[in-house]
């Protein structure tokens, strides 16, 4: 009811138009209040956010400039020099000074010259005659030896020779008694066999050995002419070796000599020759055993001795064991013989010491000998005057007026007509932008600069694998060079689609990234704001990079900002100062 009432309940027409006036004035005041915090906050947010410049990115090609320092050297740098010890006359070179081939640069002492000329011929005489001294005495040694090795092979063969006679000689006294041991004992205790059958067969035996004896001496007879046909075949070829320009020959009897000694002494001859005589010693040996059982039997036949069979026998048998203990003594005295001969013939064989670095040094020394001579002889030959060798320009004067010549380089001058060459250390990064044949300029820095040379090769360098060294060939025509040059050289990279300015690009460790403006509509209007891209980087210089990256094509890319940005910050774009 009370509700109701308070529902139909009229205002008084005056009270009700007071509130509607208050209800304009409290809402005209909350718009302008609301319109002065808008302009309040918009103020306060101009003075924080960041203002930027940006600009759109474009194609292009990136271009390096190359500017490295380096040396200017002679690509033929000639060393003058001349005996040493030689006085000083006068000294007409200068350091810097340009010469023609054949000035004058020193003038030597002559008298000083003459002086040290015939000391050196004297000591080169000396070094000759003392090498020809020992050379002969090297030949007369070797003779000797020759000659000693050749008394050694015969004194061997001799010594062999006597040593195989002993034995034979021993051998033979005991089958001689063996043989009358048992001649004596056959011939009494068998009464079948008559004195003529055991004589026939002895007598038999003796021709046998006989025949032996004979076809031994034929065969050393057939080996003797077959050496002497090797020696005759080695004096012909000596004698035809020898012959002089009339066609006669020049070989002595002494040669001839030498050489029947030196084929003799062959030792495949040395060994026939052995065998030959070894085969005639033990068929000498059979046939006097042969013919002393013959007569040691005869002998037997006639001895009219009283002695009993048993005694005599005995006698007979210990004569055998008497000559066949000689026998074994003699083999035992041919074997240590024949191992002393052999090691004397060794010692004799064995080369002599060969001192090989004193001959080098002999050698070598005279030979500087020679040398020292021939270069004094010349320069005598012009009294004293060294030259240049070229046109060029002295680079180096090491001698003075006065004092005496050293082994040394005397004067250096560099070979005009042989052109320079620029040498550099390029770092890595660089280089890579640098190929053999591209032309480059160097400033000589007197205010020359040579355009269109050529880089003649780059290379790494040997000491530091980050480096590489580079040359710069220059023509023999350049003139006014120094010792050092700057080279500098521009060198564009291929086009690229996107380049920014250096100061677009920014860095965390080594990622790369920038800035591009992005506009967003928000409930309060359109704000510009930034977003953060990563960029892989392509090339780039001292001003601007080639870049890709996942940004659109036409985006402006922020150049300078006046606080540090973050992904997603509003920005400010104005106009670049």
């Amino acid at each position: 009811m009370k509700l109701k009432q308070l529902m139909d309940f009229e205002m008084d027409k005056n009270k009700k138009s007071s509130l509607q006036v208050k209800a304009v004035k409290a809402l005209a005041g909350f718009l302008i209040l609301m319109f002065l915090l808008t302009i309040l906050s918009r103020a306060a947010d101009s003075l924080t956010i960041a203002k930027v410049t940006a600009s759109a990115a474009t194609g292009g090609v990136i271009s390096h400039n190359i500017e490295v320092d380096g040396n200017i050297t002679p690509n033929k740098d000639i060393a003058i020099s001349t005996s040493a010890n030689i006085k000083i006359a006068s000294v007409e070179a200068t350091e810097g000074k340009t010469v023609k081939k054949g000035d004058l640069l020193i003038q030597l002492d002559t008298a000083d010259l003459k002086k040290k000329l015939l000391k050196a011929q004297k000591e080169l005489q000396v070094a000759k005659a003392t090498a020809s001294d020992k050379k002969a005495n090297e030949a007369i040694a070797a003779d000797t030896k020759s000659k000693s090795l050749q008394r050694t092979y015969e004194d061997y063969n001799q010594t062999v020779a006597d040593a195989n006679d002993s034995v034979s000689k021993a051998k033979s006294d005991m089958n001689e008694a063996w043989n009358a041991y048992n001649t004596y004992k056959n011939s009494n205790s068998n009464s079948g066999e008559t004195d003529t059958t055991v004589s026939d067969s002895l007598e038999k035996t003796v021709e046998e050995k006989q025949l032996a004896y004979d076809k031994a001496v034929t065969n050393l007879d057939g080996v003797e002419k077959d050496i002497e046909a090797d020696v005759r075949k080695e004096i012909d070829k000596a004698e035809e070796a020898s012959k002089d320009e009339s066609g006669n020959s020049t070989l002595t009897q002494e040669d001839r000599q030498k050489i029947r000694e030196q084929v003799n002494a062959r030792p495949e001859n040395v060994s026939l020759l052995q065998n030959a005589n070894d085969q005639i010693n033990t068929a000498k040996d059979a046939l006097t055993e042969a013919e002393n059982a013959l007569s040691a039997y005869n002998e037997q036949q006639n001895n009219s001795s009283s002695a009993s069979y048993d005694e005599q026998l005995k006698t007979l048998y210990d004569d055998y064991k008497a000559k066949e203990e000689a026998y074994n003594e003699a083999v035992k005295q041919r074997q240590s013989t024949i191992q002393s001969a052999n090691r004397t013939l060794e010692d004799a064989k064995a080369p002599e010491n060969v001192d090989t670095a004193t001959a080098l040094t002999e050698n070598d020394d005279l030979e500087e000998k020679q040398l020292a001579v021939d270069e004094l002889q010349k320069v005598m030959d012009v009294n004293g005057k060294i030259t240049a060798p070229s046109d060029g320009l002295i680079t180096k004067v090491n001698v003075t007026t006065g004092e005496t010549t050293t082994e040394d380089t005397a004067i250096r001058i560099s070979d005009q007509s042989a052109g320079y060459k620029f040498t550099a250390t390029l770092d890595k990064a660089s280089a890579k932008y640098l190929s053999k044949d591209d032309k480059v300029t160097l400033d000589l820095g007197n205010g020359t600069t040579v355009e269109g040379l050529t880089v003649q090769s780059i290379d790494v360098s040997a000491e530091d694998k980050n480096s590489y060294e580079l040359t710069v060939s220059i023509p023999a025509k350049v003139k006014k060079l120094g010792s050092i040059a700057t080279l500098k050289v521009e060198k564009a990279s291929k086009k690229y689609d996107t380049c920014v300015p250096l100061g677009a690009l920014h860095s965390d460790g080594d990622k790369y990234y920038v800035y591009v403006i992005n506009e967003k509509d928000t409930i309060l209007g359109t704000e510009t704001a930034v977003d953060k891209v990563q960029v892989d980087i392509l090339d780039k210089n001292n001003e601007q990079a080639a870049i890709e990256g996942s940004f659109s094509w036409g985006q402006q890319f922020v150049l300078t900002s006046s606080k540090t940005l973050r992904n997603g910050d509003r920005v400010r774009l104005v106009e670049g100062e």
